[in-house]
């Protein structure tokens, strides 16, 4: 009896289950259009049938408690021996799509860029530069790095008629002075047809080295360090430049070549005067007697400067010479100024052309005021109007 009434208790549940979807299917037929009817569809909350038969049925046995047994399972199906069943997806699960698929979905139906790093993420592509700019940027870097690197050069250009030292500075981007300067020219306008003119790519100088000239020395008078004029000139050896040979002094503005005192043996027309004014009495004889230098009159007092670079080997009283200093420019030359009033250099000491190493006087063997002037080549006197400048 009590077998016949669990059965029946459960055919009926099972006749109100049915009659009960039918109702939910009515509605899902209104929501897809199947069916007619003037519902409010935004009211209408959809409901999956299945979820809601085994929310409300599967999931709890005949007496209305929770189940998640097996067995219930299997008597709502007809089955008599166990089923596994394989777990739902929960409703998170069902709702939110796995990244592999929401990634496949959205390069499938919106044509997501491979650019993009996450197709959640809206991605701006990298826009490229036009070529003909990007071009331009690329000659213009390279151009730089070519003038980066690029040493002074220097153009030989050969005078044409009518041409003048302005047309040439001119054409080549470089000024009059600088051409005067590289080419030791006394007179910009004594130009002759056919002449070559060295002409600089940078500004500065063209400097001849002269014997015996050390790169230090070059240095010091242009104010250029030696760094920039090795670089400018490609030298690798500095203690060992050649005389005659030519270097590009940069930035420099006006050429100061060393006054080379002695080529081959022979003196140069190369010494400074030591003072201005009236030669009182010239080199050679005179009252029965040589008279080995030359005689300026000036002054007491007046600044005497020194003919060339050189040291000091004398500076003192010497006899008839009165106060007397001797210059020692090497290679056998020296130089001597007498009759001074006071000294303004010591023994030993180095001067450069144009120093002031004396004041003139009227000391020792003097009629007046003077400097008595004496150029020495291997202790024989000569006359220094033949080489003062």
């Amino acid at each position: 009896m009590r077998r016949r009434f669990v059965r029946g208790k459960g055919l009926v549940l099972l006749l109100f289950a049915v009659i009960f979807s039918f109702g939910i299917l009515g509605q899902v037929d209104t929501r897809m259009h199947i069916g007619g009817g003037d519902w409010d569809l935004d009211s209408v909350i959809y409901i999956n049938v299945d979820d809601y038969i085994y929310d409300n049925f599967v999931s709890h046995d005949n007496f209305g408690q929770p189940s998640t047994s097996v067995e219930t399972l299997a008597a709502l199906d007809g089955v008599t021996q166990p089923v596994e069943r394989t777990p739902e997806p929960t409703q998170e699960e069902r709702v939110t799509p796995s990244l592999p698929e929401l990634t496949a979905s959205l390069e499938l139906n919106s044509g997501a860029p491979s650019w993009a790093e996450s197709p959640l993420q809206v991605a701006t592509p990298p826009v490229p530069a036009p070529p003909k700019v990007q071009e331009k940027k690329e000659e213009v870097k390279e151009t730089r790095e070519q003038k980066t690197e690029e040493k002074p050069t220097i153009f030989v250009h050969k005078v044409n008629s009518g041409e003048t030292l302005w047309d040439i500075a001119n054409a080549y981007g470089t000024t009059v002075d600088s051409i005067l300067s590289a080419n030791e020219l006394s007179n910009p306008n004594m130009l002759a047809v056919g002449q070559e003119l060295s002409i600089l790519s940078v500004q500065g100088v063209l400097h001849r080295v002269a014997s015996g000239e050390s790169l230090w020395e070059i240095s010091e008078r242009y104010q250029v360090s030696i760094e920039e004029i090795t670089k400018a000139n490609n030298i690798t050896d500095p203690s060992r430049l050649q005389p005659n040979t030519k270097l590009v002094i940069p930035g420099a503005t006006q050429l100061k070549p060393r006054d080379v005192l002695l080529v081959n043996g022979q003196l140069q027309k190369a010494f400074d005067w030591p003072v201005r004014g009236r030669i009182s009495s010239t080199f050679g004889p005179r009252w029965g007697r040589m008279h080995n230098g030359l005689d300026i009159a000036v002054n007491t007092g007046t600044a005497v400067r020194a003919a060339a670079d050189g040291k000091i080997t004398f500076a003192g009283w010497n006899g008839g010479y009165g106060i007397l200093v001797i210059v020692d420019h090497g290679n056998g030359v020296e130089t001597r100024y007498a009759h001074n009033s006071r000294l303004n250099v010591k023994v030993g000491q180095s001067v450069t052309r144009g120093q002031v190493i004396a004041y003139s006087g009227n000391t020792g063997n003097s009629t007046g005021p003077h400097v008595h002037f004496e150029i020495r080549y291997r202790n024989n006197p000569v006359n220094p109007q033949t080489y003062l400048k």
